[in-house]
């Protein structure tokens, strides 16, 4: 699975969404995503974001203080936790693995 996608998944997680990894904050609302999707990469469900500006440039602040770091998040009522092991690079993200029923919650969560 791509670090990337698994880094990200358990970032987004509940809107607003806040992050914490140590001392470090970093807390998401809607506008700070373009929009979500569900996909399936060999059998393991993923969401798929768009992040607008100001999304990106939060999480370039989070790349800069959390790398490393135990990281907790929630999105649409799905908590996570996960290790940010390298910076999250661009604008779109895939987040996971998911269930089907917390992979729709957070799409939903995104998208409306």
């Amino acid at each position: 699975m791509n670090l990337q996608i698994f880094t990200f998944a358990l970032l987004v997680s509940g809107l607003p969404i806040l992050a914490h990894a140590g001392d470090s904050t970093a807390e998401l609302n809607r506008g700070d995503f373009k929009s979500a999707r569900k996909v399936d990469h060999n059998g393991e469900l993923v969401v798929s974001v768009k992040l607008s500006k100001s999304g990106k440039s939060k999480i370039r602040k989070l790349n800069e203080t959390a790398v490393g770091s135990e990281i907790h998040a929630e999105i649409g009522g799905v908590a996570t936790h996960f290790k940010l092991r390298e910076p999250i690079r661009g604008d779109g993200l895939e987040m996971g693995p998911y269930s089907a029923a917390d992979a729709a919650a957070v799409v939903s969560a995104i998208n409306h």
